[in-house]
């Protein structure tokens, strides 16, 4: 990813550990569209892995298959989201950063599905861009709505209620949205307000 994007973790910041904490959130109720699981294993793919990284991680999710719009335990994908981490970290430079390269290729598949097309079109310009993502985010999160409040001509927060998604990965996600709307001068830092919830802070 260009370092245009800027993502804003806290230096203190500990991935793989946000991401065990959020795994033990998760309850049999909390369930995540399939469509998360057939991306991230795309991604796995794409960033070089041979196909038994690839079962590897479908066997960490305790699933077989995966269909994009039904729904599955969320706890199954933050385990094969851990399992593809750890095989990409050496690749991608760190457990962090795997995770945020995961977002960004999610978001830009997210963005080639019928939804994300239309979102795409009513983004009528960078000022829509706040728009176009808490739009997404509202189909992908299946409880706690997202809100928008705006900071500036150029800027907004989206508030996310609860989410079991680490922080890199909503910072890559985020700026593979902007990237698709032709912005690239975008800064987006994601921070943690609750044990599920999160605020994106965005300027460009």
């Amino acid at each position: 990813m260009s370092s245009e994007s800027n993502p804003g973790s806290d230096a203190a910041y500990d991935a793989e550990q946000d991401l065990q904490q959020r795994l033990l959130l998760a309850t049999p109720q909390h369930t995540t569209r399939g469509f998360l699981f057939t991306s991230l294993l795309r991604v796995v793919r794409e960033l070089g892995q041979d196909e038994a990284v690839v079962q590897r991680c479908v066997a960490a999710s305790g699933e077989k298959s995966f269909v994009e719009f039904f729904n599955y335990p969320t706890r199954s994908l933050l385990m094969m989201l851990a399992a593809a981490a750890r095989a990409l970290s050496g690749r991608c430079g760190s457990f962090e950063e795997a995770l945020r390269q995961m977002g960004f290729k999610a978001g830009s598949s997210y963005m080639e599905t019928p939804v994300g097309r239309t979102a795409l079109q009513q983004a009528g310009g960078s000022q829509q861009f706040m728009i176009a993502l808490q739009t997404l985010y509202w189909v992908l999160t299946t409880y706690g709505k997202p809100s928008v409040t705006w900071t500036g001509p150029n800027s907004g927060v989206l508030a996310v209620q609860r989410t079991f998604m680490p922080l890199a990965y909503h910072e890559g996600g985020a700026w593979a949205i902007a990237r698709k709307l032709g912005m690239k001068l975008v800064s987006v830092r994601a921070r943690r307000t609750g044990e599920l919830s999160i605020e994106l802070e965005v300027t460009w």
